[in-house]
């Protein structure tokens, strides 16, 4: 059985692009959301396996603060994948525990081994 992820990515193109890499290492898109408001409430019904998530998105809810917000009811892993390489925004993202953080454009061999990272830490 495969497991389950949550792709969070307000950039439609790389939505699918992603979902494509998820689908060849064994994993089942649940749903794709475009901003952190949606983000939580998706992944707090759909309880995946896993979140891969931007972190500059479409509505005022940063991946991080989604991130924040989500680990009040879940330990849900979280791969951050952005363009942003600022250390002050990588800092903050670490801080939300079970996580890791690629930088835009990623491979689909970076993106198993943030995966495997996450998820060796749950």
């Amino acid at each position: 059985m495969n497991k389950k992820v949550v792709i969070v990515e307000d950039d439609r193109l790389l939505s699918i692009v992603l979902k494509k890499m998820a689908n060849s290492i064994g994993y089942d898109v649940l749903a794709t959301c475009p901003g952190g408001r949606n983000a939580i409430e998706t992944v707090e019904k759909m309880n995946p396996d896993l979140v891969i998530m931007d972190i500059m998105l479409a509505d005022n809810v940063s991946g991080i603060e989604a991130m924040k917000s989500i680990r009040t009811h879940s330990n849900v892993p979280v791969v951050y994948i952005t363009a942003q390489n600022d250390a002050r925004i990588r800092q903050e993202a670490v801080t939300v525990t079970n996580s890791a953080y690629l930088l835009k454009p990623v491979k689909v061999n970076q993106l198993q081994e943030a995966i495997q990272t996450v998820q060796f830490a749950a």
